[in-house]
């Protein structure tokens, strides 16, 4: 089996006093023995090294010349680093301060009147038995960390060399079957390539790679995995040897939180659902009284005159006649879109496909909006290419979208509302454009209850909101692209209507 790498020990940071700092063959043969020596031939240095660096072991002598100096600032670093080794060389037969110094708790005492020329020695094994003794500690803690982990190793090319018992655990995999695979064997085939390339440029540049990424398991399941990929170098070299990747799976995480997310999602949209029908009640009702105190106040008019009749103009008593079926047609018309929306939502509106003519139908819907346009003073117009072409759809939803979007243009143009019909071989395009504030929501305009604002306190409410939600819906039922985009001719709002010509054969 493959040399793992999952612990690589620190190096040990010393710090050298007393007299041996000024010994300058021994500190050089200890260098040797430690990367991280730092020697303080000062005492009042001892409080800056130890705030700076990291020091894992004090290693040094006192003698009765330096212990009134040093003692102070080593009882300093005992209060502060209680976890610090100390190991001291003590001249024992003069030193004033012997039981201060035993206070210390040095892990070692050595006299140095016997020792010193053991210095080296003991430096050296008080080195390994402290590396030793991290080295048990850290890998310890490491290994618990890898236990709980899902943890493969492989070499420079991909290649399995090691994976531990949760790898296999979790993957469904043996051992040997794992031993020698490429790491693609559990490569999810939804994950895009441009992932992996981007994983493979990282780590091989030597820099650890950390993603939240699917994986396939072998009897088919899928598990998401937070990911983290470390390249282990020679330190000589700095050629990569081989890859650590370390998972932890965050499956059931993810689940938790979109169903968190998905009830606080909920709760969100039943609030705005909340009040947007207040909106909507309030503006429908608006809607629905206009015409209804019309059909009341003509009708009441003409029942007050019934026994008269004859002395109404002929002329009046068609208009208010008119007006009556006007005001119903225009009620009705509000109620059907409701009923119709509500069928749309709950895919329940079925679809009666004829083949019409599409300029017949576009003058149609055209002709029927007479009225509204007078009544906002706007004036339509309608150009067409020239071509007269058919279609194979519903052409009573088809009229109500164009319905819907004329109508928007009338109420919210201020003069002009143009119609134009463009088709080829391919395509049917129908464009309506007007000459008002324009829309700066162009996605937001298509959901339910929204209507259009322009400008700093928004254009005057003129709908239910309803009806670019149902040309929305119509839309996608019967395969129309729809969007809205600003008109460069007139200044306002352009929607355009298009339907693919090549979708049209296979209805």
């Amino acid at each position: 089996m493959a040399e793992h790498y999952f612990y690589q020990p620190r190096s040990i940071s010393v710090l050298l006093i007393g007299e041996m700092a000024y010994d300058a063959t021994f500190v050089n043969a200890a260098r040797k023995l430690c990367n991280r020596l730092h020697v303080s031939i000062v005492p009042y240095a001892i409080a800056k090294i130890m705030a700076e660096e990291k020091i894992d072991l004090i290693f040094g002598s006192l003698s009765s010349a330096n212990e009134s100096v040093y003692l102070p600032a080593l009882q300093e670093v005992r209060f502060h680093y209680p976890m610090v080794q100390m190991i001291l060389f003590l001249q024992t037969d003069n030193l004033i301060m012997l039981d201060e110094i035993l206070m210390l708790k040095c892990d070692r005492y050595f006299s140095m009147k016997s020792e010193r020329w053991a210095a080296l020695d003991h430096f050296k094994s008080s080195i390994k038995a402290l590396s030793d003794d991290i080295y048990l500690a850290e890998r310890h803690y490491f290994q618990k960390l890898i236990d709980f982990a899902i943890v493969s190793q492989t070499d420079v090319n991909g290649n399995i060399t090691y994976v531990n018992e949760n790898f296999i655990k979790v993957t469904g995999y043996s051992f040997e079957e794992l031993m020698g695979q490429n790491h693609r064997i559990i490569k999810h085939p939804s994950t895009p390539i441009e992932v992996f390339e981007g994983m493979w440029g990282t780590i091989t540049r030597g820099d650890v790679w950390r993603a939240h990424i699917i994986n396939r398991n072998k009897d088919g399941s899928d598990f998401w995995a937070e990911t983290i990929i470390i390249p282990f170098k020679d330190e000589n070299t700095g050629k990569i040897l081989q890859y650590l990747a370390i998972r932890h799976d965050i499956t059931e995480f993810l689940k938790q939180e979109r169903i968190a997310n998905d009830i606080k999602q909920k709760a969100m949209e039943q609030e705005q659902l909340a009040e947007a029908k207040d909106a909507f009640l309030i503006l429908f009702t608006h809607e629905l009284k206009t015409p209804l105190n019309a059909i009341l106040n003509f009708a009441q008019y003409l029942y007050k005159h019934m026994p008269h009749i004859d002395e109404v103009p002929k002329a009046k008593r068609l208009y208010l006649l008119e007006q009556i079926y006007k005001s119903a047609s225009s009620m009705l018309e509000n109620v059907t879109n409701i009923l119709d929306l509500g069928k749309l939502r709950h895919q329940k509106l079925h679809y009666n496909l004829t083949l019409f003519n599409v300029k017949e139908s576009i003058l149609d819907v055209i002709e029927k909006h007479g009225a509204l346009a007078l009544e906002h003073k706007r004036t339509m117009l309608f150009q067409s290419d020239g071509n007269d072409p058919f279609l194979t759809s519903d052409e009573y939803r088809f009229k109500q979208i164009l319905s819907n979007i004329i109508s928007n243009a009338l109420k919210y143009g201020h003069t002009l509302v143009e119609i134009f019909l463009i088709s080829d071989s391919e395509k049917i395009e129908i464009i309506v454009q007007d000459d008002g504030k324009g829309v700066k929501d162009k996605e937001e305009i298509f959901e339910l209850y929204t209507q259009s604002s322009s400008g700093p306190s928004g254009i005057e409410k003129k709908g239910t909101g309803i009806g670019l939600h149902f040309v929305k819906l119509l839309c996608e039922g019967l395969k129309f692209e729809y969007k809205i985009e600003d008109s460069s001719t007139l200044g306002g709002a352009k929607f355009i209507l298009t339907k693919r010509l090549k979708e049209q054969r296979n209805v």
